[in-house]
């Protein structure tokens, strides 16, 4: 059977391309189709933590009079540029592939009918321009920007001092690391991550494509979701981001913890809401299939209904009213196993979930966005404490 003609990994990607990706490759940062990671991470790197680094030696804020003015105590930073900065890049190996393998699945699972392939292959020219649009990107950068100028306008309304920010005889002012951070590393970093949000939100018009097609979904599927429950599965690499996220979250508390004593307590309903956040941000976008999911667990209990009620009362006829054929027996009848068959389907069909995820995936992104803050335990309870707990629950 042909397939449509967009149904293949070199029309249907969504994390690479883009023309801040084509000015990396033409800049040689990425070699041709490789993703080059290692290669990016170091030059990224070079870019932005290690001329920090090298201006806070420059201008003595290394290791200033506090905590708040010293550049190597600053945990979020080795967070942000150590842990979430290289996420973002190592994210495109580990989400990207799936989100094509989800989408192809569509066809090759035989979930698009014939008669849809036109539209799916529609559907994947959407993704292909909204992928390579120049305006987007522009847009993300400013906003990176945008926010950067919004940082600094904050740490002067401050009025503190901080490795950012510096006092002198005229006043307050950005020491040098300060500028670089603002000018560069900042919205370098917010750029990287506002444009994954942007492919999240391609990856979600694809998702929303799909639902409006008259997919062949089955109402009795074993996963519970009509054929769909790939795609809860497909969310879950995007706990990398949440990863990264939530490494930069963990260095702040950190610092929040050691040096100004802060009871781990005060954290605990910002965690919970960025926890919830991450799963409504990157589970979200499947909740465009509960109307299509709806539709099909209804019309599906509807037919089921009728089937049972017909398949029922031909049984009641035969074995109960006594009509069934002169020696037939009812032992080892193989309408008994249809009958309970038939009622097996039923309950799956009952059981079909209005969204393509389960609370298995839930947990999933859960655990991987809160794995960054397992570090803060030693900072609040000894490390003996700590092992004994460890024992008591595998034991």
């Amino acid at each position: 059977m042909a397939l449509p003609a967009m149904a293949s990994e070199s029309h249907l990607y969504f994390e690479r391309g883009g023309p801040a990706y084509r000015l990396m490759q033409r800049l040689n940062v990425v070699k041709g189709e490789d993703p080059s990671i290692a290669r990016r991470i170091v030059i990224f790197l070079a870019l932005t933590w290690f001329p920090l680094l090298f201006l806070s030696f420059l201008e003595g804020i290394a290791l200033g009079p506090t905590p708040e003015q010293s550049f190597l105590l600053d945990f979020a930073s080795y967070a942000r540029f150590f842990v979430g900065f290289p996420m973002l890049i190592i994210a495109e190996i580990i989400i990207g592939p799936r989100l094509t393998i989800a989408g192809l699945h569509f066809v090759n699972s035989g979930l698009v009918r014939e008669d849809d392939y036109p539209a799916f292959d529609s559907a994947v020219e959407k993704v292909i321009a909204r992928r390579e649009a120049l305006l987007p990107e522009l847009i993300i950068l400013g906003i990176a920007v945008f926010g950067a100028w919004s940082m600094t306008a904050a740490l002067y309304a401050e009025h503190e001092t901080s490795w950012h920010i510096i006092r002198t005889e005229s006043g307050l002012r950005l020491s040098m690391a300060g500028v670089w951070y603002l000018l560069v590393a900042v919205p370098l970093l917010q750029f990287m991550f506002y444009r994954w949000i942007w492919r999240l939100i391609i990856w979600t018009g694809f998702l929303r494509d799909m639902s409006r097609l008259n997919l062949r979904l089955v109402v009795s599927h074993p996963d519970q979701a009509g054929g769909l429950g790939f795609l809860g599965m497909t969310q879950v690499p995007f706990g990398a981001l949440a990863f990264g996220l939530g490494s930069v979250l963990s260095g702040s508390t950190a610092f929040l913890i050691v040096f100004h004593s802060v009871n781990i307590e005060t954290f605990k309903i910002p965690f919970g809401a960025y926890l919830v956040l991450v799963n409504l941000l990157f589970l979200g976008p499947l909740l465009v299939f509960v109307p299509l999911l709806s539709r099909t667990r209804r019309q599906g209990l509807r037919e089921f209904s009728s089937l049972a009620g017909v398949y029922n009362y031909s049984f009641a006829e035969k074995w109960i009213r006594g009509k069934a054929p002169e020696g037939e027996p009812l032992l080892g009848s193989s309408d008994i196993q249809s009958l309970a068959d038939l009622g097996n389907s039923y309950q799956f069909a009952r059981q079909m979930k209005l969204f393509p995820f389960s609370l298995q995936e839930i947990i999933k992104l859960s655990v991987i966005a809160a794995l960054p803050m397992l570090p803060l335990l030693p900072l609040v309870m000894p490390v003996e404490d700590i092992l004994k707990m460890l024992a008591k629950a595998l034991l």
